[in-house]
């Protein structure tokens, strides 16, 4: 707030004459701006009569011109105790104690003066301002307010309203007064610039811009207003027009807080580290003890990863006085970039004492603390990060990565989702928070995570990657294919992105495309074991065993040892199974299951066990995975086939009560557990679980075929002839070799 600085001589008329000549003559020399005469003079009338009031008053006046406030104070003091209904001493002795920065004893001083009167609207006004300087800007308004009835085309009183209450956070109702304030007084800067300052706060850069720049043509010298044009062109992503502006600003004022850092964050967003190490090593050559440049040149210099030169550059800049929080705590990142932790966090030590509401050096000192395996120290330096700003992302963050790397996964994706209220685009926290959902099977929301760092940031390869990784990502995402072609024009010599996309192509039922994708992938990368099993399964799926079986060959063949090699084995091995195979398959389902078992491993060997007639075997596997997923609704069911041929009614109700619970509108199900009915002479009960089968899937092959053996067991030729029929419409492989025998 601008500080009011009075000119407190009064012509001698003003006051009744009592001090005789010395007064008069006093007052003679204060005219013609001779205070320390004046004074003399008033000393003399004082020593004559040390109880005239009026000579207490001159003096003190003739004090403040000489910006003695402490003496003005005692004189106005001396003048209201011989006349204490006098409210220009009050008034006056307000202003030199604000002038002094004592704006309680203004404020007492100017409610006195009020109260006695006559009111004047000046009094209003620098009440107001005495207000502002509390920060009780409600109380300033109200002044101001008031003080604009006595002097409705005051300027200078909208100006100081309107800055009350952009102080208060009413942007919009500032913008009004300086409105007004610039309609009174069009050439003065400031205004725009206080104007420009609260539009930016509402969220109006562009309008800041052309406020800063009205500023600047009236005051080219303006530093500020370039220093502030230049952040609302950074927060609109104009770095190139911002770094213009911070150049300009430092050509004029170099001494601006923060302005090189802004400068160094503004050619770091370019992408221009090599310009912003070039024009600090241009403004160093000009200014070499200037301490602050070379802080900020190792700034760059750490973006850069070049922390050798970056830490010569911070003990240069301390070494010449430049011993701010701020270095300290730069040359702490420095050092945790280098794995120094505990020059680390004597670096961040000094920062705190230095500044102890240093936010980024709470945060060093935890991560330096981290690495030195100082856990509790961690979260206590966390925890007074958060105490000097609860709305700093990057706390949240940093205490979500300490949480993870504690392996606290469900405390760390609570931190990262309050990094995420705080900023809604920070893509670290996504990316992050993606990773540990993934880690604890929430594959929905870590594709959800992903797909949000990446309409964030859609040039980020590592994000799509880790979206491409997520295990049957495309159940999650109907925007697969729409994603991973976007990847593969930002890198197309990465095969894994053709992969990516071919099974969200397959997932989505074209096959077709799939293939093409996963060709596509293969002349990037021939060995990409990945695509051959990807592809292995399509081919599969299709039909296309012998093209799949080729696949899962050359895979195992550049990879035969790795954990991912166990799918290779697996998928073959189911391959031979369903060829008939049944000893081939055996050998790689044993194989995957000795390098790497999953759930559809012991599903897979199970099959194999059940079509050799090992029905405990099968039942053992099947087991297994249902161990390893508890909801796996296909080896339950599977379980109760193989329990079936044991006679295990109960094992075959629990089995099928469980699968029917994990998926109840499956109708496989239904049609595994008609078939253990059969099997159980049940056959009633099998027909009722193919009605219902059917129901649920009207075109099921299976389920016709299944109804049809059923029927067959019951004596009911006819319907059974009539189910067989209907699945060899349907497309089933084994109804029509039993329809030839049963049904002519």
């Amino acid at each position: 707030m601008k500080k009011i600085l009075l000119l407190f001589l009064l012509p001698i008329s003003a006051f009744a004459q009592t001090a005789g000549t010395y007064i008069q003559n006093g007052n003679a020399r204060a005219t013609e701006k001779d205070y320390k005469g004046a004074i003399q003079n008033f000393n003399k009338a004082i020593e004559l009569n040390d109880k005239n009031g009026d000579a207490y008053f001159y003096r003190a006046n003739a004090s403040g011109n000489l910006k003695d406030y402490k003496s003005a104070i005692e004189d106005y003091s001396k003048t209201i105790a011989l006349k204490p209904d006098f409210a220009t001493a009050y008034y006056y002795k307000a202003n030199a104690e604000s002038n002094l920065q004592n704006y309680q004893a203004a404020i007492d001083d100017f409610n006195r003066a009020i109260a006695i009167g006559p009111k004047t609207g000046e009094m209003f006004l620098y009440r107001g301002n005495a207000k502002s300087n509390l920060n009780d800007n409600a109380g300033a308004i109200a002044d101001f307010t008031i003080a604009l009835q006595y002097a409705p085309n005051n300027a200078e009183i909208y100006e100081y309203r309107g800055l009350a209450k952009n102080n208060r956070g009413n942007y919009a109702a500032a913008v009004d007064d300086y409105n007004i304030a610039i309609k009174l007084n069009p050439k003065k800067d400031a205004l725009y610039q206080y104007r420009a300052g609260s539009k930016a706060s509402m969220g109006d850069h562009q309008g800041a811009i052309v406020d800063y720049t009205a500023a600047l043509t009236i005051n080219p010298q303006n530093a500020e207003a370039y220093f502030y044009r230049g952040n609302n062109k950074s927060d609109q992503q104009d770095y190139k027009g911002a770094i213009e502006d911070y150049k300009k600003a430092a050509a004029i004022n170099p001494q601006l807080k923060n302005l090189f850092l802004y400068l160094a964050n503004a050619e770091s967003n370019t992408g221009d580290n090599k310009g912003a190490l070039d024009y600090f090593n241009s403004a160093i050559n000009q200014r070499p003890q200037l301490g602050e440049l070379y802080i900020y040149r190792g700034i760059v210099e750490s973006n850069m990863k070049d922390y050798g030169n970056a830490m010569t550059d911070f003990n240069k800049g301390i070494a010449l006085g430049n011993r701010t929080s701020e270095a300290y705590q730069s040359r702490a990142y420095a050092k945790l970039s280098t794995k120094d932790a505990p020059g680390a966090k004597l670096d961040a030590d000094t920062a705190i004492s230095l500044d102890p509401h240093s936010l980024n050096a709470y945060i060093s000192r935890s991560k330096a603390k981290l690495a030195m395996k100082d856990t509790s120290g961690v979260m206590a330096d966390l925890a007074l990060a958060i105490s000097i700003n609860n709305k700093s992302d990057e706390a949240y963050l940093v205490r979500g990565d300490t949480h993870r790397d504690l392996g606290d996964m469900t405390a760390a994706i609570t931190d990262y989702t309050k990094a995420i209220q705080i900023n809604p685009n920070y893509t670290y926290a996504y990316l992050n928070r993606g990773i540990e959902k993934d880690k604890m099977n929430d594959k929905a929301g870590a594709v959800k995570d992903f797909e949000k760092l990446i309409s964030i940031s859609p040039k980020r390869e590592d994000a799509y990657t880790r979206l491409g990784k997520i295990d049957n990502f495309y159940k999650y995402t109907p925007n697969g294919v729409k994603l991973f072609t976007a990847a593969i024009a930002l890198n197309p010599a990465n095969s894994n992105f053709y992969l990516y996309r071919g099974e969200a192509k397959a997932a989505a039922g074209d096959i077709k495309g799939a293939m093409l994708d996963y060709d596509a992938g293969l002349v990037k990368n021939p060995k990409n074991t990945s695509i051959l099993l990807k592809q292995g399964i399509a081919e599969a799926s299709i039909g296309d065993y012998a093209g799949a079986l080729e696949d899962y060959n050359a895979s195992i063949k550049i990879d035969s040892t790795s954990d991912a090699s166990a799918l290779s084995f697996q998928y073959r091995g189911y391959l031979q199974y369903k060829l008939g195979n049944y000893k081939a398959a055996m050998k790689d389902l044993d194989k995957a299951v000795s390098i790497f078992s999953n759930d559809e491993t012991f599903l897979f060997r199970g099959d194999v066990k059940l079509a050799l007639k090992d029905y405990a075997g099968a039942t053992d596997d099947y087991h297994n995975a249902v161990y390893l997923n508890p909801t796996f609704a296909r080896a339950l069911a599977h379980s109760g086939i193989a329990k079936s041929y044991l006679n295990d009614a109960q094992g075959v109700n629990d089995d099928f009560a469980a699968a029917l619970k994990a998926d109840p509108t499956s109708a496989d199900t239904y049609i595994d557990r008609a078939a253990a009915k059969v099997n159980l002479k049940d056959a009633a009960g099998a027909v009722a679980d193919c009605n219902q089968a059917i129901k649920l899937s009207p075109k099921n092959s299976r389920a016709y075929l299944q109804r049809g053996l059923a029927k067959f067991a019951l004596n009911d030729k006819t319907g059974a002839c009539t189910d067989m029929k209907t699945a060899v419409n349907s497309g089933s492989k084994e109804a029509p070799a039993i329809l030839a025998k049963y049904c002519n």
